[in-house]
């Protein structure tokens, strides 16, 4: 963490708390990956580290003893930007939050992240609801990804302020595209192994329609999570030659496995807004997801990807077919894909995040 300061950055007051952002899993932690990137100085507090549960606990109260001896410290902090989601992360971010607020007096900032925090929150229990309560009610600003949050937001909590700040994604260098001598349209999927996700659906299509799909298309799925039911049910699909488990990927073999599709696909459940999304349009990659979460606000319809209601594998199909029968239309689609991403670069958010620190110091 940097506690170094620097006289013209507006972001020497400012503690950003999350999940760790150098050994992520995707989400909460590839955007701060981001913002540790962009933002200068970036001090950080990790709540968590993607490990054992047991190792967890002891690294929260790690966090704990850190946040409570920085904020002594250093007491030019006067605003703590938290990131969370739902669950566990709730509990670690009420605990953040009632330190910060309640014994230093700092301003809050909550940041969801969380596709489903909206039917969590219903279905919780009554100390659920109370910490979800007590971490909205409590900050001077909370920050959404998209303005479908809004109503819920409103009708549910006592907000000061509501500010809507889109991911980030890093700009990534143009790449000649080659003429492909293989026809085959090779389709990425990147993301955790579940059924929330859609991949199981996806292998459900491809299973049933392979003899039209073999020779014509290829999958490359990447992510973790329920690997063995995936490996399992593409042997005994018997479509080992079309869809290939490429395991968990990042840094330059994300690069590698962008470059080398030519449609990133997320049929998805649940979402915020998914970071895997907003790469692929700045890789260039049209995307084939659902209209849920903020998706709706990022992809459109027959111009940067395609859209179908999740779980609707008969839709889903008939995209496939659709793509891989009218390569034609990729070259327009891959050029929107750039230019949807052009809204999401870092500088961009940055100038989102100076306006509300400003607004509330």
């Amino acid at each position: 963490m940097s506690l170094s300061l620097s006289m013209s950055s507006p972001y020497n007051n400012i503690l950003y708390v999350g999940p760790d952002y150098k050994n992520h899993r995707g989400g909460i932690g590839a955007v701060l990956s981001i913002y540790s990137r962009a933002i200068e100085p970036f001090n950080f507090i990790a709540t968590n580290s993607y490990k054992n549960k047991w190792y967890e606990i002891l690294f929260f109260a790690g966090s704990v003893f850190k946040l409570i001896f920085i904020l002594l410290k250093n007491r030019h902090i006067s605003i703590v930007h938290i990131h969370g989601a739902k669950d566990g992360s709730i509990v670690r971010k009420y605990c953040i939050c009632f330190i910060a607020k309640k014994l230093f007096l700092k301003k809050i900032v909550f940041h969801s992240h969380a596709g489903a925090f909206d039917e969590y929150y219903k279905k919780g229990s009554r100390l659920y609801k109370y910490m979800c309560r007590f971490l909205v009610n409590n900050s001077e600003s909370v920050v959404v990804l998209s303005d479908r949050w809004n109503d819920f937001f409103k009708e549910n909590f006592h907000i000061k302020r509501l500010m809507v700040i889109a991911n980030p994604v890093e700009h990534k260098k143009p790449v000649i595209v080659k003429q492909k001598t293989d026809p085959a349209v090779t389709f990425l999927f990147l993301g955790r192994i579940a059924d929330h996700k859609g991949i199981f659906d996806l292998l459900e299509v491809i299973i049933k329609e392979q003899s039209s799909l073999r020779g014509r298309s290829r999958f490359l799925v990447g992510g973790n999570n329920e690997v063995d039911r995936l490996k399992k049910m593409i042997a005994e699909g018997g479509v080992e030659d079309i869809v290939e488990y490429i395991g968990w990927v990042q840094d330059d073999e994300k690069d590698h496995y962008f470059n080398s599709a030519d449609y990133f696909i997320l049929p998805t459940y649940h979402e915020g807004m998914p970071m895997t999304i907003l790469e692929a349009l700045s890789y260039g990659k049209p995307v084939i997801s659902t209209p849920v979460g903020s998706i709706p606000e990022v992809i459109e319809h027959n111009s940067n990807g395609y859209l179908f209601p999740p779980g609707d594998k008969r839709q889903l199909q008939e995209i496939l077919f659709e793509v891989i029968n009218n390569p034609s239309k990729y070259a327009c689609m891959r050029q929107e894909a750039m230019n949807a991403a052009k809204r999401f670069y870092p500088e961009s958010i940055k100038t989102e995040l100076e306006k509300l620190y400003a607004e509330i110091s």
